[in-house]
């Protein structure tokens, strides 16, 4: 064979190889443990980017979950809330929080070890995640089974630099924690800020809406009269305060104003009912409802509140304001990257302040109206799944060799 032909049959070769790499999609595996089980902002964002990838990107993209859900690979696991963990709620020495994380890192682990099951025969070429337990036991995976898998850790959790530094990619949701980063020393090819993606809710024609609105009212044994606060947030005092809003709620001193606690319990959950019966009676309903329901919910409310000083992003305060809601939140650094707007931002960290912007609000509705308006545009942009699935899939596919 001359040289020539040689270098001919290299080259087609080459090209066929080109060719082949070309045809296969990159193998993206999505992973969340609680989806299925639990809606939190880290599972609802995780099937969220499971839909708008498979909508408008060419990747390979699978889900695995704890629980059932639509198109996702469930796996076996304790869950955190399932008869097998509630034992652990009542340990008397640990603070709820601390009784919580314990419960959280035995699904943890046991959805891992049913996972590295899946891991081996998918092989992905990439692993996208928010739960850093989770994280760092695929670390283990790959050395374990000799997997080439690449890890995105997308910190949703207000975690510190030191926690993710040593991750392929790390994405960041929001400028705060981006910054931080850097000064801690994460160089800025190892990251990328990606906010959460949240799908515009479908508008109903303008006849619709308030036949929608009461619909949902009567559903929820509501009066057109009522006055109506609604809270996204799971039901625990250590994070989302929801003790400060029964509290504040009850100041109000008024029949007709009712709150909607839509989330799901955690261990202290119990005791916060207790104090919600003791103060609201049934003025207060505890909600654990569907993301389609949800956004019914929003719209029959008339103001939504997240009561918690510290959020990464908070999923919830976007799709309230995409629902057309005023919102009250705290101007933590969540809130900031989302609105960048301080009239909608109240000091919730002392007593009384949450249920005078609430009178405010409630006095003030008919003003507020183009303001809302504004802000849902701003919004809308912001988190277009359809912009942020292109960036996903850009950061995907730069960390991939080759």
């Amino acid at each position: 064979m001359s040289i020539s032909e040689r270098h001919l049959n290299i080259s087609t070769a080459a090209g066929q190889a080109a060719d082949g790499a070309k045809e296969r999609p990159v193998k993206l595996a999505l992973v969340t443990s609680g989806l299925g089980n639990i809606n939190r902002g880290f599972e609802i964002s995780t099937a969220r980017w499971y839909e708008a990838l498979s909508r408008h990107t060419d990747m390979d993209v699978r889900l695995y979950c704890g629980g059932d859900y639509p198109e996702g690979h469930k796996l076996w696991n304790f869950p955190r809330n399932s008869a097998w963990t509630k034992p652990l709620h009542y340990i008397p020495f640990l603070s709820e929080q601390q009784r919580w994380e314990l419960t959280y890192g035995v699904e943890q682990v046991s959805f891992w070890a049913a996972l590295n099951f899946e891991l081996l025969k998918f092989k992905p070429d990439v692993v996208w995640l928010k739960d850093i337990p989770l994280a760092a036991l695929l670390k283990t995976s790959r050395a374990m089974f000799g997997l080439k898998f690449k890890i995105i850790f997308a910190n949703g959790g207000m975690l510190k630099p030191e926690s993710y530094a040593g991750y392929d990619v790390v994405q960041q949701i929001e400028n705060h924690s981006y910054q931080e980063a850097l000064q801690f020393g994460i160089p800025q090819n190892k990251m990328e800020l990606i906010s959460n993606c949240v799908p515009l809710p479908k508008q109903a024609a303008d006849s619709d809406r308030g036949q929608e609105r009461l619909k949902t009212r009567q559903a929820l044994g509501l009066k057109e009269t009522d006055w109506v606060i609604v809270c996204v947030a799971a039901w625990n005092k250590y994070h989302k305060r929801i003790d400060y809003l029964l509290d504040e709620v009850a100041k109000l001193n008024d029949p007709n104003c009712k709150l909607l606690l839509c989330g799901a319990p955690e261990v202290d959950t119990e005791e916060l009912q207790t104090q919600g019966n003791r103060l609201l009676g049934d003025r207060v309903q505890w909600l654990n409802v569907a993301p389609d329901k949800l956004t019914e919910i929003l719209r029959a409310s008339d103001v939504f509140v997240l009561p918690s000083l510290r959020e990464s992003l908070g999923n919830a305060q976007i799709e309230a304001i995409l629902c057309g809601l005023p919102i009250i939140v705290h101007p933590h650094d969540g809130a900031k990257f989302i609105i960048d707007d301080e009239y909608w931002m109240t000091d919730l960290s002392e007593s009384g302040n949450l249920t005078k912007r609430l009178v405010w609000m409630r006095e003030n509705a008919a003003s507020n109206l183009e303001r809302i308006k504004q802000m849902q545009v701003r919004v809308a942009t912001k988190f277009s799944e359809e912009i942020l699935s292109g960036k996903f899939e850009s950061m995907v596919k730069r960390v991939v060799p080759g």
